[in-house]
């Protein structure tokens, strides 16, 4: 799938300005506005150019602007760019690094069974670790939490009341003197009830859960369980990067087949975008992505843009929907398999799936189905014709 972050090439072409920085113009030749649209960067040619230090970026006003040093060696920031418009900016060298609000953070999480958790200001996921797997749960795919509108972070105060242990041995009190009492305490801080933050009301099990993709052999979906390694590449301000690796297990006529996933969640979106290929294939493989449909709510498909959208009920009384949705650019067909709706394509040896997958909830800032569809053909707009960007 082309990236609507576009890699401005720095070569001969790169020029200083006499204040010292780097000019870069970023331009929307779409009809789509951008909104806090991303723009990647060659770090090392820019500190080539601007000597050592630390970068920052400034708007066409002067004002500093939050940027992002990735593990890849890019700089990226946001850029608002109205359709047919383009704005300016300047990349310069400090002596000191900067410091900015993290809109993306995630980190493993050893005391809830080595979950890896991610959030940015809009929404937030979850990859169930090796400690789940030896308890022989079939948590196969991606769990999702609930955000209301709010820049905070809010996964480590969710997984701080729930993993306390001092809260459980207080339950475990409880429920010899008053079962009843006891459940009445675990509701008052379970991540699983709304406390005003946000909560986690989605049921994955054995199924694809939000959006993970997977091989197809005998017109069967081949789980993956548990990812066995996970290393967090990026923790914001603007971008969380993970890189999630499987054991080997068997695809078709292939007996030890490796998995591998880079995912990463950006500042502003509800999609996060995916990089997965597989080590060991001998031969070209189908893999479907999509996500488990749990009652008869309408399914929205565009074949040609590679998009699905579901609504899905969620756990719980009055917990609202979680709207879910994958855009995979070259899809061969959508299609309904073992209860998913799942986007499908084929893989070659050595070949790499690259795919967005995430969700909104409706009591936040996207609360309608026909709203959810929008923003994924827009998203897919978007990838479709990039930002334009110009280093003088």
């Amino acid at each position: 799938m082309k990236n609507y972050l576009i890699i401005a090439a720095l070569g001969l072409a790169l020029a200083a300005c006499q204040d010292g920085g780097v000019k870069v113009r970023v331009a929307n030749d779409s009809k789509l506005d951008r909104k806090a649209g991303l723009v990647m960067l060659d770090a090392g040619q820019l500190k080539e150019r601007l000597g050592s230090g630390f970068l920052y970026v400034t708007d066409a006003d002067g004002r500093e602007i939050p940027s992002q040093l990735t593990s890849d060696g890019r700089l990226l920031f946001t850029a608002d760019v109205a359709a047919g418009d383009e704005c300016t900016f300047t990349v310069a060298a400090a002596d000191s690094a900067r410091v900015y609000p993290a809109l993306t953070t995630g980190r493993v999480y050893p005391e809830r069974a080595n979950d890896v958790a991610w959030e940015n200001e809009l929404v937030g996921f979850r990859a169930y670790g090796p400690a789940t797997q030896r308890k022989g749960e079939r948590a196969y795919g991606y769990d999702i939490f609930f955000k209301h509108p709010t820049s905070d972070q809010i996964l480590e105060v969710l997984y701080g009341a729930e993993c306390d242990p001092a809260t459980w041995k207080r339950v475990d009190s409880l429920r010899a003197i008053d079962p009843a009492m006891a459940e009445e305490y675990i509701q008052s801080f379970s991540y699983h009830v709304d406390h005003g933050l946000g909560m986690d009301c989605y049921a994955v099990g054995p199924s694809l859960g939000a959006g993970v993709a997977v091989p197809v052999v005998n017109d069967s979906l081949v789980f993956a369980w548990c990812y066995d390694k996970a290393e967090v590449t990026d923790n914001g301000p603007l971008r969380f990067g993970l890189r999630l690796d499987f054991a080997p297990r068997a695809v078709g006529a292939d007996t030890a087949v490796t998995e591998h996933r880079i995912i990463t969640l950006d500042a502003g979106r509800h999609l996060n975008t995916a990089r997965v290929w597989y080590d060991g294939l001998t031969a070209p493989v189908t893999v479907a992505a999509g996500v488990p449909l749990r009652d008869d709510s309408p399914v929205f498909t565009d074949a040609a843009k590679g998009i699905l959208a579901y609504s899905d009920p969620t756990q719980g009384p009055d917990n609202g929907r979680a709207m879910l949705g994958v855009v995979m650019n070259g899809t061969d067909s959508i299609v309904e398999k073992q209860g998913h709706i799942v986007a499908m394509t084929t893989l070659a040896p050595g070949d790499t799936l690259n795919y967005s997958w995430g969700f909104a909830w409706d009591r936040a800032d996207i609360t309608a189905p026909e709203a959810w569809q929008q923003y994924l053909l827009d998203y897919a707009a978007r990838e479709a014709e990039p930002l334009r960007v110009t280093v003088e």
